[in-house]
């Protein structure tokens, strides 16, 4: 704040109690002129105009009461008067005014220019009401906005401002018809928005007399061609009028009143002259517009002193010139001043808008108005009006510019808006943004967005956000994504971000709309936990119903086991283990599929040749899918090496095209498509939502064209226990295993499907970069050699686990040892001489892994073989085994478990 205070480009002091100057920074000392010493420790009194002025500004900060831009007119050390505008907060300590902030901004140069745009507007007002000829302006719908004091005249009274010209008065067709308000020629203008001109009228004033006139309406249109008003300039020609009808009275009567006709022709001849010189000098006097006459071949006839001043040729420079010297050199080489002239020859009149050049070179915006002038149907020349326009063509252009701001608003608005300048500075900041962030309006203004809610973190993200940050060629269309910002309290807002630029005069400006997401990911976070008990629901009921089925048989064969056995019957017992031992290898493999699906199966990733692996199965394949089922096998390259389990590689494999066969009763085509994919960071499979890091990945592709499946049934089809297979035929965790296996080994499973068009599902599965090591050549031995009295310690909690471990040990020809925890086996690894641990990792106090670790520490050669149904950490192989270890998942066989032992205990 102190370094916001010293180097802020506005000016801003600091006031005591006292009313002396506390602090100022060098911007308020560059406003005023003095130097610090000069300027600070002074009583603000020293520097004030306006004595009471200034105890107002006091009294109501004393009272408590902020003060917005009140004038003020502050003296400067060059004896100078700075006109001022202050903003002010008091500030209070235990209930006493301590000080107060003070926000200084200069308006001295906007009076002078809003002094100097009223003296302007008051000098047209009065040339206006010098000028003899009546002129009025009304607004869109004909109401009056202006009169000059030659209109009151020719009215008969003063008109009322905002009342229609054409309903204060009667008005006649010249032949004596009454005249309807829809047919006056100021009312056809509006009505038709063109120009009138010829039209002739006669109006009845208050006091009765008639004149006749000539109106001459003309449409007033805004930058966008928005009607706003019109304006019309009325010519008396009563005296013509009558004159002509004393013309036409005395040619009837022309023997009989000879000398009364000349008489009267004389003074119609005065008259008209009279006429004739006032208007001349009327033209002389306009000059705002510039009026002058053109010869037939386009040169200056006349000139007014409008046409001097807004061109600035005299007379005697420029009469005889072609007018085609007022053009640019482009609109010369085009051939525009030729062109306007035939325009006004062919319809009557030519009017346009466009670049005019002065006498000194410099250009400004001309309305111009060009009309030809025919004497007997001859063209003697052209009649051309000017006016210089160059400031309402600019104001026209901010406003435009001000309306497409405010209509980028109004348009896009979501919830909080905020406008940036190309900086990203805050321009505008509505009051959503103040009740989301906690930033009043008149803090957020002048301060970067990025700064103000946006952690370090995320303004790269932020800035990203805005459209033209990316490429030169990005569109500015609107983008939306999702970002974290934080309230001035700190707490952390997630927010939908929309984004567009608005291309202006002065720059472009960014329109940023933020949407507060904190109700919807509430809602969300509710859904998601909704589903999750669903799934939760759907897994326990059909883990229960698998399991009884299985349990059923395991006890069923055991019960009529014991029967026989007490009975003494011996017949038919092999049959009975043999159901027994299939329902619980049936369980076992149930347990497999759910740790798969969970992602905590154990695993033993190593480097895999996908490509022969995948031959390695055609003949398994083939005899699976049937004699109606064609298998055609794709390698998109050579040497695809992937990091994964292949035991699990291959059941997913299997299961996958049991699937496909499934879905192709009446026989089809089973395609196996192997290949290299690669993942960039911007692809939408490496997004949150799927989590697949970029990089190398070697995908294996399963396609077939069978019945395929609707969208509703594919969104499901990874959930365990779903299956679309009629009861007992599947067990709905075929899909939920080749999911759970592929995102275990840090891949992706994805599935296209439609029906009828078959189905296609793919694993992707990271990409080894290396050799793949050659397997010993050698027949696998027949079965485990016999144990030599090696030492084997065991430890598990579950006793009839334990027991049998031990007997097969002690079958075999080794030494076991028992322990149901870690601490008892720690005690036994000191008393005797161990070879081998072979430990449950799910112990009670230290678990396996643990234990493992405390004995090493002694007996770091120890051999240890950990033993696991489920534990999280062996479900991912990487640092959870240290050399010298090994894992084997329950349940086992005899004869896996003998296997292992020897294997762990046989020479290196």
């Amino acid at each position: 704040m102190e370094d916001f205070f010293a180097h802020a480009s506005v000016a801003m002091h600091l006031v005591g109690a006292d009313g002396s100057i506390l602090r100022a920074n060098q911007a308020e000392l560059d406003l005023l002129g003095y130097a610090p010493e000069e300027y600070i420790g002074q009583h603000i009194a020293a520097f004030h105009e306006d004595a009471v002025a200034l105890q107002a500004i006091l009294s109501r900060l004393h009272s408590g009461e902020r003060l917005d831009r009140f004038p003020a007119r502050l003296r400067a050390r060059d004896g100078s008067i700075r006109e001022v505008l202050i903003s002010s907060s008091p500030r209070f300590i235990d209930g006493h005014f301590s000080n107060t902030r003070c926000i200084t901004v200069d308006v001295t140069e906007q009076r002078r220019l809003d002094r100097e745009a009223r003296e302007r507007e008051d000098q047209l007002r009065d040339l206006l009401n010098a000028l003899p000829v009546a002129i009025y302006t009304t607004d869109a719908d004909g109401r009056i906005t202006f009169f000059n004091e030659a209109a009151t005249v020719f009215a008969g009274r003063r008109p009322v401002l905002g009342d229609k010209w054409c309903v204060t008065w009667k008005l006649f067709h010249l032949d004596g018809r009454p005249m309807p308000h829809e047919a006056c020629p100021m009312a056809v203008a509006l009505r038709e928005r063109r120009s009138v001109r010829g039209a002739e009228a006669v109006a009845e004033r208050p006091d009765g007399s008639r004149i006749i006139f000539t109106p001459f309406p003309t449409p007033l249109f805004d930058a966008q061609g928005t009607l706003v008003g019109a304006v019309n300039m009325l010519v008396d020609i009563t005296d013509r009028k009558q004159a002509e009808q004393a013309l036409r009275d005395l040619n009837e009567a022309l023997e009989e009143h000879a000398r009364e006709r000349t008489r009267q022709v004389q003074d119609a001849f005065l008259r008209l002259h009279r006429s004739e010189r006032n208007f001349a000098l009327l033209i002389d006097s306009v000059t705002d517009y510039a009026i002058y006459m053109l010869d037939p071949d386009g040169h200056v006839v006349s000139w007014n002193a409008g046409a001097e001043r807004i061109k600035g040729y005299r007379a005697g420079e420029i009469i005889g010139r072609s007018f085609a010297c007022f053009y640019t050199h482009e609109d010369r080489y085009a051939g525009l001043p030729q062109r306007a002239l035939a325009t006004a020859r062919r319809e009557g009149r030519y009017e346009a808008e466009g670049w005019r050049v002065r006498k000194d070179g410099t250009r400004f915006w001309a309305n111009v108005l060009l009309d030809p002038v025919y004497d007997e149907g001859e063209l003697i020349g052209y009649a051309k009006v000017t006016r210089d326009v160059t400031a309402q063509k600019n104001a026209q252009r901010a406003l435009a510019d001000s309306e497409r701001r405010v209509r980028g608003v109004i348009d896009t608005a979501l919830d909080a808006f905020v406008q940036l300048d190309a900086t990203g500075v805050i321009l505008e900041w509505n009051p959503r943004a103040e009740a989301m962030y906690g930033w009043r309006r008149d803090e957020a203004l002048g301060r970067r967005l990025d700064d103000l809610i946006f952690a370090p973190a995320e303004r790269d993200a932020f800035r990203q956000g805005l459209p033209g940050h990316t490429t030169a060629s990005t569109p500015s269309r609107d983008q939306v994504r999702q970002i974290r910002s934080r309230r001035r309290d700190g707490r952390e807002l997630v927010v939908e971000m929309s984004s567009s630029v608005l291309h202006l005069d002065q720059g472009r400006l960014y329109n940023v709309f933020l949407r507060d997401l904190t109700e919807k990911i509430q809602t969300e976070t509710q859904l998601r936990q909704a589903q999750k008990m669903e799934a939760v629901g759907k897994l326990t009921g059909g883990i229960a119903h698998d399991f009884n089925n299985l349990l059923q048989g395991i006890i069923g064969s055991l019960d009529l086991l014991e029967l026989r056995v007490q009975s003494g019957r011996t017949d038919g017992l092999d049959r009975l283990l043999h159901g027994a031992q299939e329902s619980a290898k049936r369980a076992a493999a149930l347990t497999h599929r759910l740790l798969a699906f969970s992602r905590r199966q154990p695993l033993d990733p190593h480097p895999v040749d996908v490509g022969p692996l995948v031959a390695s199965m055609e003949e398994l394949l083939r005899r699976t899918m049937g004699e109606r089922i064609a298998i055609e096998l794709l390698a998109e390259a050579q040497g695809l090496v992937a990091m994964c389990d292949p035991n699990q590689l291959e059941s997913a494999l299997l299961n996958l095209c049991i699937n496909a066969r499934d879905a192709m009763p009446q026989g089809g085509r089973l395609t196996i498509r192997t290949g290299e994919t690669v993942i960039a960071e911007d692809d939408v499979r490496a997004t949150e939502a799927v989590d697949l890091a970029p990089g190398r990945y070697i995908h294996v592709e399963v396609a077939d064209t069978g019945v395929g499946m609707t969208a509703d049934v594919v969104e499901h089809v990874f959930e365990p226990f779903f299956t679309t297979k009629p009861s007992g035929q599947g067990t709905g965790l075929g899909l939920s295993m080749v999911y759970g296996f592929a995102r275990q080994s840090k891949g992706h499973c994805e599935i296209d499907s439609a029906p009828g068009a078959g189905t296609r599902v793919r694993l992707y599965l990271p990409c080894h970069v290396g050799t793949v090591p050659v397997a010993e050549a050698g027949g696998q031995p027949v079965g485990p050699d016999p144990g030599n009295g090696e030492t084997v310690l065991v430890v598990e909690d579950e006793a009839v686990v334990r027991e049998v471990v031990v007997q097969v040990l002690h079958q075999l020809g080794y030494a076991a040892i028992e322990a149901s925890d870690a601490e008892q086996a720690i005690g036994l690894l000191a008393s005797h001489p161990v070879e081998l641990l072979v430990t449950d990792i799910g112990l009670p106090g230290l678990d396996g892994r643990q234990l493992a670790d405390a004995a090493r520490q002694t007996r770091p050669e120890l051999k240890v073989l950990l033993m696991t149904g489920y534990a999280a950490g062996a479900a991912s192989p990487d640092g959870f085994l240290a050399p010298g270890m090994a894992l084997i998942t329950k349940p086992f066989t005899t004869s896996a478990l003998a296997q292992r032992v020897r294997d762990m205990l046989a020479p290196a």
